[in-house]
């Protein structure tokens, strides 16, 4: 019980607290209200962690970005604050009580691939052509993968909160897909509006896209292998619910890469039902770049054929236009941001031009003949539209090799579960897990959003879902080669 004392001082403070606000409103200042808020999320890092990951993996995809015009610079919220803070109590706790990161966490190939990714991306922003800019970036990076991967390893100890994760990410998604086909639906969902539908959840249709085909899998799996999962039905149902939903938003947001990282996931599945190994798909990967590249001339020219467009709404024309390089402004503008991207990479291949600089450097790189009428003359929009050209380009050799590291590192962890994971749940949600992570990885090779938190916040959170069932509830799994 409190006393009078106590009281007074309560009661007080609240007095002068609402005196204050009550002035500063007057002024247009409305900063001042939103220290409750502040102080009971801070309550809330302190002493209930694990809830505020689950809960900033639900808010991630329903955030917002707000612009400091004067700093020059943009946060989502009330996602990232959140994550910043709840980075900063983490790291403190390691470095002060050598506690919060299992010693098998930091020696899992995963982990050390994503530790080699961000040292690389720490080297290459201090030798960077713009350092702040490559700097903010490797903050940015840092905590989404302070919060996603080496916190959520520790959450998804856990198996409840390994489908806490799936759940509530992608309830958040469908609240954003309905929004956005509410939207969409008042223009007759033309193709020209999808890029807007979304927002401001999401800033293009692409990364909304891509984000969907995230957690398309996991739903699908909850909806026609409940039993593995331990589901009831009425979860089963909204499952059911769940990936029509999403399937809905992907078939409307117009997006040929989704498709493409779709086909690939579908690939996949069926390499995994065949029970083919990592080697052997291996060998076949690398004899396929051997045959593409040495038909290269070839291939080109049977593509320059194609002349079929994605403006229209039908769906065989679309998926036609996906291999267009002549006529197809969209394929042709990232042709041109590649070649920039070479041309980038063969100026600087050690070191780069430095994290996220690829905006501001690419237009001394693009030549006449390879501009659309969408191209940017002044180059100072966009990125290289790849998640392997754009960290070649800003990071080097290297930059390139520690992504491509990290794709291959996944994929086997992830074969190793699923061919000899011992429970049925382990070897789903890690095949879930890794499908979602393709869809990406193959819509990574014409798009790049891992700097986006939308994007981050699932990708590295599938990772950290690998590294916690191969370390925490497989034990004993045999190896595969």
């Amino acid at each position: 019980m409190l006393t009078l004392k106590q009281n007074t001082a309560f009661y007080l403070g609240m007095l002068v607290y609402i005196s204050i606000n009550c002035v500063l409103y007057m002024y247009d200042a409305l900063w001042l209200s939103l220290l409750p808020a502040v102080i009971f999320m801070g309550w809330a890092v302190v002493y209930h962690p694990t809830k505020v990951l689950l809960f900033v993996a639900f808010a991630t995809p329903l955030s917002i970005k707000y612009t400091f015009e004067d700093l020059g610079l943009g946060i989502n919220l009330p996602t990232e604050p959140l994550m910043i803070a709840m980075m900063g109590l983490f790291w403190l706790g390691v470095f002060l009580t050598g506690e919060g990161i299992d010693k098998k966490m930091l020696k899992h190939p995963i982990t050390l691939a994503i530790i080699f990714n961000l040292a690389w991306i720490l080297i290459t922003a201090c030798t960077s052509s713009m350092p702040i800019v490559s700097i903010k970036f490797f903050i940015a990076r840092f905590w989404f993968v302070s919060c996603f991967y080496f916190m959520a390893v520790h959450l998804f100890k856990d198996k409840a909160s390994i489908k806490a994760f799936f759940w509530l990410f992608s309830l958040s998604l469908a609240i954003v897909v309905v929004y956005a086909l509410q939207r969409h639906s008042q223009y007759l969902f033309a193709q020209s509006y999808s890029t807007k539908a979304p927002q401001p959840f999401f800033p293009d249709h692409g990364v909304y896209a891509a984000v969907l085909c995230l957690m398309l899998p996991a739903m699908l799996f909850f909806t026609f292998k409940r039993k593995a999962f331990g589901l009831g039905l009425w979860q089963q149902f909204f499952a059911l619910c769940l990936s029509c939903i999403l399937i809905a938003g992907i078939i409307f947001s117009f997006t040929r890469a989704a498709w493409i990282g779709i086909g690939g996931a579908s690939a996949f599945f069926v390499i995994f039902l065949l029970r083919i190994r990592f080697g052997t798909l291996m060998f076949f990967a690398v004899l396929l770049t051997g045959f593409i590249w040495y038909y290269q001339t070839e291939i080109y020219f049977k593509l320059e054929s194609n002349k079929k467009v994605s403006q229209k709404a039908d769906i065989e024309q679309k998926v036609q236009s996906i291999s267009n390089i002549t006529t197809d402004a969209s394929n042709v503008e990232r042709l041109n941001r590649w070649h920039c991207a070479i041309r980038m990479f063969k100026e600087r291949p050690v070191f780069g031009w430095g994290p996220n600089t690829y905006m501001f450097q690419y237009s001394a790189f693009q030549l006449a003949r390879d501009l659309t009428i969408i191209s940017v003359r002044t180059g100072t929009q966009g990125n290289a539209h790849s998640e392997y050209l754009g960290p070649l380009a800003e990071e080097g050799v290297l930059g390139l090799a520690t992504v491509i590291i990290l794709v291959l590192v996944s994929l086997y962890k992830s074969m190793q579960l699923i061919y000899r994971g011992k429970e049925p749940w382990i070897r789903l949600t890690a095949m879930a897990a890794i499908l979602a992570l393709i869809t990406y990885f193959v819509h990574g090779l014409i798009n790049d959003y891992l700097d986006l938190d939308k994007a981050a916040v699932p990708v590295f959170g599938l990772l950290a879902i690998i590294t916690a069932l191969d370390l925490f509830h497989s034990k004993g799994v045999q190896r595969i080669e």
